[in-house]
């Protein structure tokens, strides 16, 4: 057999075989590898001198060498062809799950094998993320189905209880209490709702323009109900930019940042400050930031780490999920929430937003 490849036509399926995004490997009928392409090269981490001459062997787990890749050159040799899924090792010492296809050919009249190989791992790892999405919506279901099981006894004691205030006499603090509590159930439903059926992101080019256009008025309206001061503070040499963010979820998170920062005064008072700064980081990948700044109560250490888990709040009455809610949004847009807090002296709370990141190939006529 002549393995050297002289002929013109086989330089050309070799250059073929190069460009193919597959591993292709052709073994001869002593089992040595006699050609690998490009492809082979980068997915089993070698070098292409590594890979001439090389056993095809060495390819497979130690554990598969003595059965499995017996089995599998006699079944392509019985069938003329073969394909199975097996975990391929790497020369550096690594592995990954391979889809392998083999078939017979014909080489100056020995019959040798071609293989084929695809790297399945990434999409194995997609078939995982596909089932806990799966999984998130069948709890989104059930805790529906919960919801709606518990949310009518709740409706049916409050409103019993609403109407026998004030004919419980020496009770009527236990109606108060009644009262009270199913409202407290009810807006817990109703957070875990929207928590569990947050909709997935639909990000898109975002000039800061729009996004100060749109926000800002609704943060000054939270703030007005809460009879907070409201700072802007706009690097203005960054309006022109823009990140790449959903619109509507970006402005729910900042929502809850200002919430959070209003909550933290103990009294209604105009003097109190809330701050919100859009600057520069100086950072390629991430072109600007958004703090959202309050000297109100601040988070003990201790209980900063816990900030964003769901239902952890150091406030009578409240929930705890709005950083929650917060933290999730940024995180599902490829953004970061950074919090920063010290006891007494207020809480930071910066969003690192992700640039526009498509191509020119997608966003202008090239020339």
């Amino acid at each position: 057999m002549n393995l050297t490849g002289n002929e013109q036509p086989a330089d050309v399926i070799g250059e073929i075989l190069n460009i193919v995004h597959n591993s292709v490997i052709l073994v001869d009928p002593a089992e040595r590898i006699f050609f690998a392409n490009t492809m082979t090269a980068k997915m089993f981490r070698a070098s292409p001198e590594q890979l001439n001459r090389l056993d095809f062997s060495e390819l497979f787990m130690p554990e598969d060498r003595q059965f499995m890749l017996p089995n599998i050159l006699r079944l392509t040799r019985r069938k003329q062809e073969f394909e199975t899924e097996i975990m391929l090792r790497c020369l550096d010492g690594g592995s990954f799950l391979g889809i392998l296809f083999c078939s017979i050919f014909r080489w100056e009249d020995d019959e040798c094998i071609a293989v084929t190989i695809h790297d399945s791992s990434r999409m194995k790892t997609i078939e995982r993320t596909l089932r806990r999405s799966e999984r998130v919506a069948f709890l989104g279901n059930m805790l529906d189905e919960i919801s709606h099981q518990i949310r009518n006894p709740i409706q049916v004691i409050g409103g019993l209880a609403r109407r026998m205030k004030g004919k419980a006499g020496a009770h009527e603090r236990y109606m108060e209490t009644i009262i009270h509590e199913s409202i407290r159930l009810e807006k817990l439903l109703d957070t875990l709702n929207a928590f569990i059926k947050l909709p997935r992101p639909k990000t898109s080019m975002l000039p800061l323009t729009e996004l100060l256009r749109i926000v800002k008025p609704r943060l000054e309206k939270i703030a007005a109900q809460y009879e907070i001061n409201l700072q802007y503070h706009c690097d203005e040499t960054i309006l022109d930019k823009s990140i790449l963010a959903d619109l509507a979820l970006i402005a729910e998170a900042m929502e809850a940042a200002v919430i959070n920062a209003c909550e933290s005064y103990s009294k209604k008072d105009p003097a109190n400050l809330v701050e919100f700064r859009l600057f520069d980081l100086g950072q390629p990948d991430w072109p600007c930031a958004i703090r959202i700044t309050d000297h109100g109560c601040g988070i003990k250490a201790e209980n900063l780490p816990q900030i964003t888990t769901h239902f952890f709040t150091n406030k009578t009455g409240h929930l705890g999920m709005g950083l929650t809610f917060a933290q999730r949004i940024v995180e599902e847009q490829d953004g970061r929430l950074e919090i920063i807090s010290v006891e007494g002296q207020g809480t930071c709370v910066t969003f690192f937003l992700k640039k526009e990141r498509r191509r020119p190939l997608r966003t202008e006529r090239l020339e």
